[in-house]
């Protein structure tokens, strides 16, 4: 079946890990739970932590037992400076360029966040399609019924698709699926069909896959 859709993961993704944005969005979510619930700095942590193992998202386990509303958790943990850190990439614009596959953003963060990242990046052009944490109804990936919802917008089956994330559970559930699936991270670290060290890396994989216009050759 043909491959028509490129689906990326946003944060840690479509930039290095290394430039520490996401740092600073975990830093926010620590102080969201400090100053909402009037936790102490080690109280913060181990909630943290055991919302994460047990619902591998912060925001579900604070829906679930504080009733806090998403909106505002949301507003607070992405109110980073992400123009201070992210700069205009024209090597990942010029990558954008030879793709010839409908880029869509699927991320667990806000669409605010990442119109902010890609606009920062200068590759705000290329993307139809942000599907953010509200659209999934707060039930974020890995979680199948987000993929199914993704999908059934896009009219798309997953063979159709390939899917980038740094998250391995994320890439197993695409798997799933049927796409094709790109770990953006260290060897060994994620069952998936493909692994790059970073973002830059997908021109390799597209051109073994023969999904990458050879016209133009990232610089």
């Amino acid at each position: 079946m043909k491959t028509r859709y490129i689906l990326f993961d946003l944060d840690n993704t479509l930039y290095p890990r290394e430039c520490g944005l996401f740092h600073l969005i975990e830093e926010r979510i620590k102080e969201y739970l400090r100053s909402r619930l009037g936790l102490t700095q080690a109280e913060a942590a181990d909630l943290r932590r055991r919302y994460l193992r047990e619902y591998g998202f912060t925001l579900v386990g604070l829906m679930k037992h504080q009733a806090i509303d998403p909106e505002d958790y949301l507003a607070f943990v992405h109110e980073v400076d992400v123009e201070g850190v992210l700069a205009e990439d024209r090597g990942l614009a010029q990558l954008m360029s030879r793709i010839p596959l409908t880029k869509v953003i699927v991320t667990n963060g806000t669409e605010r966040h990442a119109q902010r990242v890609i606009r920062s990046l200068g590759v705000e052009p290329f993307f139809s399609h942000i599907f953010d944490i509200a659209f999934m109804g707060y039930c974020p990936k890995p979680h199948l019924s987000t993929f199914h919802r993704v999908l059934d917008h896009l009219g798309v089956t997953g063979e159709e698709c390939l899917m980038l994330d740094d998250y391995p559970p994320t890439l197993a559930t695409a798997r799933a699926l049927g796409m094709t699936t790109i770990y953006v991270g260290e060897a060994g670290q994620a069952a998936a069909d493909y692994q790059i060290g970073e973002i830059k890396g997908l021109e390799k994989v597209l051109r073994d896959l023969q999904l990458f216009d050879a016209r133009d050759v990232v610089q």
